[in-house]
């Protein structure tokens, strides 16, 4: 499931906080995990390369995580 492999990468940066992180995203556009689309999930990783991503990443680094996870996204990887 590609969204248990962005939570997962998640963690790698922030630790423990990661889910709680996403699960913030996941209620902006009030998507529930289980049931997520790809166009729920392509939602998901713009809003966090936008607004949470930046503050660790910085812009560059922002960009390129979230162009990996959007290849996820795309080729269903997970």
């Amino acid at each position: 499931m590609v969204y248990a492999r962005i939570l997962a990468d998640m963690e790698a940066i922030w630790g423990e906080m990661a889910a709680a992180m996403l699960r913030k995203r996941m209620r902006d556009i009030r998507a529930d995990a289980d049931h997520l689309t790809q166009d729920q999930l392509r939602e998901v990783v713009h809003l966090l390369a936008d607004k949470t991503l930046p503050s660790i990443l910085g812009p560059d680094g922002s960009e390129r995580k979230a162009r990996l996870w959007l290849s996820w996204v795309e080729d269903g990887q997970g």
